[in-house]
């Protein structure tokens, strides 16, 4: 599985080259917080059944075994 956090951390600096003249202090407040996004700062993530629709919350470590 790819970390979104991963391809932020890995184009962050060409993609702020790039549009650093469009983007607003909340599109910086939003990358920071996707950076944080399913690391040891947020070891939680949501997974969907695709079958049935139901939802729950797991442990990103129980993902990560799985991957």
């Amino acid at each position: 599985m790819i970390r979104l956090a991963n391809v932020i951390e890995t184009f962050e600096a060409d993609f702020v080259a790039q549009y650093s003249n469009r983007l607003s202090s909340a599109h910086y407040r939003a990358l920071a917080a996707m950076k944080q996004c399913r690391t040891q700062a947020s070891p939680m993530m949501q997974v969907k059944c695709t079958g049935c629709e139901h939802q729950k919350l797991v442990l990103l470590a129980a993902v990560s075994l799985r991957a």
